[in-house]
């Protein structure tokens, strides 16, 4: 895998770049999953004590994406039914869009993208043995979070770094040209902010580098590929879903396959399952 980037010049460049910091309820939130006697009330409570977490917490719990039989009434009852480590990750999912830069356009479709993503990360970790379900929705849910902290910091962010794309140049080396850092770095930064496992933000570090399949060398990085693989490949079918390109596929396909240890038949099969998942099928 690649040398660790020294983050103390990554920290120096990014000076002047509001990384917000982890709220408070999720934070608790997550040290109470963490432990050995967690307890569902505890989280319940912790969350109930945010109205502007909790309210659209409970909307998105009772989307169609969950699947929900009864649709819960109360924080309580949700945190219920989804489970202690399902209520941590919706939580995160609501804390991102209220925090990371919440008053700008865009946005709502922004996460909804990366709820997704979440979604369909989640739905193809369960094929893969030896990978958590919740850990590749969180992932997936914090992969892209460094570009609208760079869209808030640069109003020209999307104009430039769309029209280098068109030209076919990489989203990271358009990035590093313009401002001299990418999504993937201030991701990083963001999930070690947020108090995020320390692998899962090294995934996030690394998803757009392909060379991590062809140097992981422990079980660590193996971990670390396993998250990027089910991430590119949850990117695929989310494009899929919305009906837009990814040119990337096609180079990532044969990596991600070989990794996960897929043969073409069972990720199409795998790929339909996520369809019907984010069509409510």
């Amino acid at each position: 895998m690649h040398v660790e980037m020294n983050m103390d010049v990554a920290e120096q460049v990014l000076k002047g770049i509001h990384l917000p910091p982890c709220p408070t309820v999720l934070l608790a939130a997550m040290k109470e999953a963490r432990s050995p006697n967690a307890d569902m009330g505890r989280i319940a409570h912790l969350i109930e004590q945010d109205v502007g977490l909790s309210a659209p917490m409970l909307k998105l719990a009772n989307s169609p994406y969950f699947g929900l039989r009864n649709k819960a009434s109360s924080i309580r009852q949700a945190v219920v039914v989804l489970g202690i480590r399902n209520t941590v990750n919706l939580l995160s999912n609501v804390a991102l869009r209220a925090n990371v830069a919440p008053d700008m356009p865009g946005m709502d479709e922004f996460w909804e993208r990366s709820g997704m993503t979440a979604l369909a990360s989640s739905r193809i970790a369960a094929q893969i043995p030896g990978v958590s379900r919740d850990d590749a929705y969180t992932v997936g849910l914090f992969h892209d979070c460094g570009i609208p902290v760079l869209m808030q910091k640069y109003p020209d962010y999307a104009k430039n770094i769309g029209e280098m794309s068109n030209a076919g140049v990489d989203v990271c080396q358009a990035e590093n040209r313009c401002y001299s850092t990418t999504h993937a770095v201030v991701g990083y930064l963001l999930a070690r902010n947020w108090l995020l496992p320390a692998q899962m933000c090294r995934a996030i570090l690394y998803h757009h580098d392909l060379t991590i399949f062809s140097s992981a060398s422990d079980s660590a990085s193996n971990e670390i590929c396993n998250w990027v693989a089910i991430l590119q490949a949850a990117e695929y079918a989310v494009d899929s879903h919305l009906g837009l390109p990814n040119e990337s596929w096609e180079i990532w396909r044969p990596h991600v396959l070989k990794h996960l240890q897929l043969s073409a038949q069972e990720f199409d099969e795998s790929r339909s399952d996520v369809l019907n998942l984010l069509q409510g099928d």
